[in-house]
């Protein structure tokens, strides 16, 4: 009786714990302060890219090719991905189309970064919920802001700025 009453509030105990603990990230559930959920995704160029960034800031920018707004924020995505290309990393990832679409895409608009394709994992875990999406990571792994729709350049300017001084709180939400 004992043992089962000791079990029970050690389960308890446990989930509790893993509830309130920010590195526990429900899909659907994505939001700043999480850490970033673990992931790994095929790139264009046949290599994989995983979610540990080696201690850098991470800028990810989930995208579609027949996404304008997508297409409009390009322009300074690249502009802020020469900018910052030493202190944070860029990964722009495309949602559930064709490795070959997303290649001819890419080569059209020059991407200025790895380009990887989801096959629905990333958008889930990662709670995507509107194209374009802008995700900024901090080097700790911590989610510092999100972005959903196409970002303003000043934004997106001020939110790379703020990780690459490894500000923790977001420019935006200021």
């Amino acid at each position: 009786m004992l043992r089962t009453i000791l079990g029970t509030v050690a389960v308890l105990a446990v989930a509790l714990a893993a509830a309130r603990s920010p590195a526990v990230t429900r899909a659907g559930t994505l939001s700043t302060g999480d850490f970033a959920p673990a992931f790994v995704l095929d790139t264009l160029d046949g290599k994989s890219v995983d979610g540990n960034f080696h201690g850098s800031p991470a800028y990810i920018n989930v995208f579609a090719t027949w996404c304008s707004p997508c297409r409009r924020e390009f322009p300074a995505i690249a502009r802020q991905a020469q900018q910052y290309r030493d202190r944070i990393a860029f990964l722009l990832v495309d949602e559930q189309e064709s490795a070959s679409r997303v290649q001819s895409f890419a080569l059209q608009l020059g991407m200025p970064a790895p380009v990887a394709v989801d096959r629905g994992q990333f958008a889930a875990t990662f709670d995507v919920r509107a194209l374009p999406e802008s995700i900024f990571i901090d080097r700790q792994g911590v989610v510092r802001y999100i972005y959903r729709g196409i970002i303003p350049d000043g934004v997106l300017a001020a939110e790379l700025s703020a990780l690459a001084s490894d500000s923790h709180s977001s420019i935006a939400a200021r």
